[in-house]
């Protein structure tokens, strides 16, 4: 246990790290989400500086605006027809929904915890009630 707190009070949690662990992103994703911080761009380009293919790149846009974090900014051609810019939202908004994702899972843990245990001692005392009734039966 001495062990699983020290690691726990020392490693660096980055967070990337916090974004691949509470939100289920992969390595591209968040390095997708941070690109864009800098400026919108279209799939071609985040393809391009990812170094993966346009439905790759495409995948991952959807998915990062699905989950909120980043915008999608239609695109004017003046001699017609439209293209796409993705953005993300700004960190603080990032920033809140991992507090929020956060506060929920360590509730539940607390919660689960807590009847886990309350169980394991009403286990372990109706297991210890039926072992001094069969200890006393095997003494008659």
């Amino acid at each position: 246990m001495k062990a699983l707190r020290a690691k726990a009070l020392f490693d660096k949690v980055t967070v990337e790290d916090a974004m691949r662990c509470l939100l289920g992103l992969g390595r591209d994703e968040v390095k997708v989400y941070f690109m864009l911080l800098r400026r919108p761009m279209t799939v071609e380009e985040i393809a391009e500086l990812l170094g993966k293919s346009k439905p790759t790149a495409y995948r991952i846009a959807v998915k990062l605006t699905n989950m909120g974090l980043l915008i999608r900014r239609p695109c004017i051609i003046e001699r017609g027809g439209y293209y796409y810019k993705y953005e993300a939202v700004e960190p603080e908004r990032v920033k809140r929904g991992i507090q929020e994702v956060l506060n929920v899972i360590c509730k539940r843990v607390l919660e689960a915890l807590n009847q886990d245990f309350m169980e394991v001692m009403k286990r372990l005392q109706s297991g210890g009630a039926k072992e001094k009734e069969r200890a006393g039966e095997g003494s008659n």
